[in-house]
């Protein structure tokens, strides 16, 4: 799931000068779960899909949060990191901020903005880093020097949008390793716990450094429960501390602890310095 920075609201997402909508053919092959198709879908989402089939989309039925601007109505799914544009109860953009999906040609978020260039030159609108390539119906919107969202639209459906972020580019990036679970005995009356050690790394795609600091972690179980940072986390050879640096562009790997009752499973684990944020699902 993306969380979004905690920045001053940059613009609007608006789309402008849409055209009527063509008929998307009904016979293509279904796409794949992770797979960018250009001008037509992102995973199992397709442009000219009907709201009441969206809802009955497997894995995202109602969205977290829907907004409207305009003629433009936003369905945001947070954990799956992705926000549908609907106009006329039908889908005309698909945007995600994940890593999972990807074009065939390899493209994703988190890559270098540079690598953009494999659809050839692109059409920029006024703010630079939105980069619209019409003949294939895609568009790319970068932060840092890194992709942070990629978004397929269908060009024959409207003319040149005028894309400014709707939210703050996403400037972190957080991955992590599947928790590593040992059995463990709280102080407090020798109550049944164990333990969850987790390696994290934290891309920083933004112009300030950002700080490993344990305190900016926190693990999310299956049941909703958070928990902050155990202090047997510094015996860790490769600690999160708070004088872990990130300097923009860097990526950064640390291992932080955390004591959970026995019987939860960990779900998540979120980075939240207040200016950034982003959750990692295991």
């Amino acid at each position: 799931m993306f969380l979004t920075a905690r920045l001053p609201l940059a613009a609007a997402l608006l789309l402008t000068a849409l055209l009527p909508r063509a008929v998307l053919p009904l016979l293509a092959a279904p796409p794949g779960p992770t797979l960018i198709v250009p001008g037509q879908s992102l995973g199992t989402l397709r442009l000219g899909t009907g709201v009441g089939a969206l809802y009955q989309t497997p894995g995202f039925g109602q969205p977290d949060r829907t907004h409207a601007a305009g003629s433009i109505t936003y369905l945001t799914y947070g954990r799956q990191g992705v926000t549908v544009a609907v106009r006329e109860s039908s889908v005309v953009l698909i945007l995600t901020t994940s890593e999972r999906f990807r074009t065939d040609k390899g493209l994703a978020v988190g890559q270098p903005a540079a690598a953009a260039s494999a659809y050839g030159p692109a059409s920029r609108g006024g703010d630079a880093s939105i980069l619209w390539f019409d003949d294939a119906g895609l568009v790319v919107i970068t932060g840092g020097g890194t992709i942070v969202r990629i978004g397929v639209y269908d060009p024959s459906q409207f003319v040149r949008a005028i894309l400014a972020e709707e939210r703050p580019a996403r400037d972190v990036f957080l991955t992590a390793r599947a928790p590593r679970l040992a059995e463990a005995t709280t102080a407090a009356g020798g109550a049944s716990a164990r333990t969850a050690t987790v390696v994290v790394t934290l891309k920083n795609a933004s112009r300030a450094g950002k700080v490993l600091n344990p305190n900016y972690l926190v693990l999310v179980d299956r049941e909703g429960q958070r928990y902050r940072y155990d202090r047997s986390t510094f015996a860790q050879g490769d600690a999160c501390r708070s004088t872990l640096m990130v300097r923009p562009g860097e990526a950064k790997s640390c291992s932080v602890v955390f004591i959970l009752p026995t019987g939860r499973t960990p779900r998540s684990i979120v980075f939240d310095d207040g200016a950034s944020a982003d959750e990692h699902y295991f």
